[in-house]
C-alpha cells in the first residue's frame, strides 16, 4: 500500500479548494446577472403575483445577492492567490 507524502496532499486539497472557489464565483456570477435581468426582459406580461413588479423586485434582489456573495468570495480568493492571509486570520 503506498502512502502519498503530505506535500503533495497539501497541493491537492489546495487546488481542489482553488477550483471550488472559482466554481462558486463563476456560479454565482452567472446566476447573480441571470436573476437581476430575466425580470426585466421584453417578454409578454405574467398575469398575477408573478408579474408584479414586487415580485420581479425581489427575483432582482436575490440577483444581487448573489452578485455580492460572489464578489465577496473573489475578493477571498484574490487574496489567497497573492498570499495574502485574510485579516481574521492575522496572529496578533
Amino acid at each position: 500500500m503506498r502512502t502519498v507524502p503530505r506535500l503533495e496532499s497539501r497541493h491537492v486539497r489546495r487546488v481542489a479548494a482553488f477550483l471550488g472557489s472559482a466554481f462558486f464565483v463563476f456560479y454565482c456570477t452567472a446566476v447573480g446577472v441571470y436573476l437581476v435581468l430575466r425580470p426585466w426582459t421584453g417578454r409578454a406580461a405574467v398575469p398575477g403575483l408573478f408579474g408584479s413588479g414586487f415580485f420581479r423586485g425581489f427575483v432582482s434582489g436575490l440577483g444581487l445577492l448573489h452578485l455580492a456573495a460572489g464578489a465577496a468570495d473573489l475578493k477571498m480568493l484574490s487574496r489567497t492567490l497573492q498570499g495574502d492571509t485574510p485579516p481574521s486570520e492575522r496572529p496578533e
